[in-house]
Protein backbone atom coordinates (compact mmCIF):
# COMPACT_ATOMS: atom_id res chain seq x y z
CA UNK A 1 0.00 0.00 0.00
CA UNK A 2 1.00 3.70 -0.60
CA UNK A 3 1.00 6.55 1.80
CA UNK A 4 -1.56 9.29 1.13
CA UNK A 5 0.32 12.35 0.86
CA UNK A 6 -1.96 14.32 -1.22
CA UNK A 7 -3.67 16.87 0.43
CA UNK A 8 -7.43 17.00 0.44
CA UNK A 9 -10.55 14.96 0.80
CA UNK A 10 -10.34 11.22 0.34
CA UNK A 11 -13.02 8.82 0.81
CA UNK A 12 -13.34 5.00 2.01
CA UNK A 13 -14.38 4.56 -1.06
CA UNK A 14 -11.83 5.58 -3.22
CA UNK A 15 -8.81 4.10 -0.49
CA UNK A 16 -10.79 0.25 -1.22
CA UNK A 17 -10.74 0.73 -4.44
CA UNK A 18 -7.32 1.64 -4.89
CA UNK A 19 -6.02 -0.70 -2.27
CA UNK A 20 -8.09 -3.76 -1.87
CA UNK A 21 -5.99 -5.85 -4.56
CA UNK A 22 -3.20 -5.41 -2.81
CA UNK A 23 -4.37 -5.75 0.77
CA UNK A 24 -6.26 -8.92 -0.52
CA UNK A 25 -3.03 -10.27 -1.70
CA UNK A 26 -1.24 -10.15 1.78
CA UNK A 27 -4.29 -10.37 4.36
CA UNK A 28 -6.91 -12.70 1.81
CA UNK A 29 -6.78 -15.91 3.99
CA UNK A 30 -7.76 -13.29 6.84
CA UNK A 31 -10.54 -11.75 5.19
CA UNK A 32 -14.10 -13.41 5.87
CA UNK A 33 -16.80 -13.66 3.00
CA UNK A 34 -18.69 -10.78 5.33
CA UNK A 35 -15.98 -8.57 5.76
CA UNK A 36 -15.17 -9.02 1.75
CA UNK A 37 -18.84 -8.84 0.78
CA UNK A 38 -18.86 -5.04 2.91
CA UNK A 39 -16.01 -3.83 1.26
CA UNK A 40 -17.59 -4.68 -2.32
CA UNK A 41 -20.52 -2.75 -1.29
CA UNK A 42 -18.78 0.71 0.01
CA UNK A 43 -16.48 0.23 -3.49
CA UNK A 44 -19.42 -0.58 -5.98
CA UNK A 45 -22.72 1.13 -4.38
CA UNK A 46 -24.35 3.58 -5.94
CA UNK A 47 -23.70 7.48 -5.29
CA UNK A 48 -25.77 8.79 -1.86
CA UNK A 49 -27.48 10.60 -4.48
CA UNK A 50 -28.84 8.00 -6.05
CA UNK A 51 -30.43 6.81 -2.91
CA UNK A 52 -31.48 10.01 -1.78
CA UNK A 53 -30.86 11.61 1.68
CA UNK A 54 -32.91 12.95 4.46
CA UNK A 55 -32.81 16.39 5.40
CA UNK A 56 -32.54 17.63 9.12
CA UNK A 57 -33.02 21.49 10.13
CA UNK A 58 -32.72 22.84 13.46
CA UNK A 59 -35.98 24.82 14.28
CA UNK A 60 -33.87 27.60 16.03
CA UNK A 61 -31.81 28.00 12.31
CA UNK A 62 -34.69 27.40 10.09
CA UNK A 63 -32.52 28.13 7.22
CA UNK A 64 -29.54 25.83 8.28
CA UNK A 65 -29.62 22.21 6.88
CA UNK A 66 -27.58 19.46 6.90
CA UNK A 67 -28.17 16.01 4.23
CA UNK A 68 -27.41 13.31 5.61
CA UNK A 69 -27.10 10.71 2.25
CA UNK A 70 -28.59 6.76 2.39
CA UNK A 71 -26.10 4.22 1.65
CA UNK A 72 -26.69 0.50 1.54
Amino acid sequence: METISKQGRFTLKQILKENWDVFLVTHGKQVTWCMAFNAWKTMYRQEPEGLGYATFACPDLPGETCHIPRSC
